[in-house]
């Protein structure tokens, strides 16, 4: 329930931008200047581990925020990447206009706050699915959560993101699609 003339000022602020299959909005240690807006297309989010794997942590796709929120709230370089899956298109916002928002009206706080609040329940799900469900009960989840991913995407991002191997992630497939 926003208000019109907020939502006027808020759609004067925003900007577009494409983004190339492939492309980068951020990357780990440069800090973010923009919370974005998909309006088409696909994200991953990542991070490089020491030994130069990747592991996705995100995928974000139609109607969902992007950016580095932690860098953004500690005023830290990203430690993670976001990348392009497929030719994207943004609505931005740059973080100086967006605190200048909230300065003026506690409702873009309390919006803010909100979001918080759903990214970090969601934090916990993922915590706790890698930490106590099995392989094959995170596949199972990740099809329901994310239906026509596999279609869309390498299914390297895929095993990353369920802490799998590309090896595991075919046998699972296979015996799942076999019952």
């Amino acid at each position: 329930d926003i208000p019109i003339d907020e939502q006027q000022k808020f759609e004067k602020k925003l900007s577009g931008l494409y983004l190339e299959k492939g492309e980068y909005l951020l990357r780990e240690g440069k800090p973010p200047h923009k919370v974005s807006f998909v309006v088409s297309g696909l994200f991953r989010a990542y991070y490089l581990t020491e030994s130069g794997d990747e592991k996705t942590i995100a995928f974000r796709g139609r109607g969902k925020p992007l950016s580095a929120y932690s860098s953004f709230l500690n005023g830290e370089p990203a430690k993670f990447s976001i990348q392009a899956l497929e030719k994207s298109l943004l609505l931005f916002i740059t973080i100086e206009d967006f605190n200048t928002l909230c300065s003026e009206n506690i409702l873009w706080k309390n919006i803010t706050n909100q979001y918080y609040v759903n990214l970090f329940i969601e934090k916990e799900a993922r915590e706790r699915e890698l930490m106590s469900d099995d392989a094959e009960k995170r596949y199972n989840r990740f099809v329901k959560d994310y239906p026509g991913l596999f279609e869309r995407i390498n299914h390297y991002y895929i095993a990353s993101y369920l802490g799998i191997s590309n090896v595991t992630l075919s046998r699972i497939r296979n015996k799942t699609e076999s019952k």
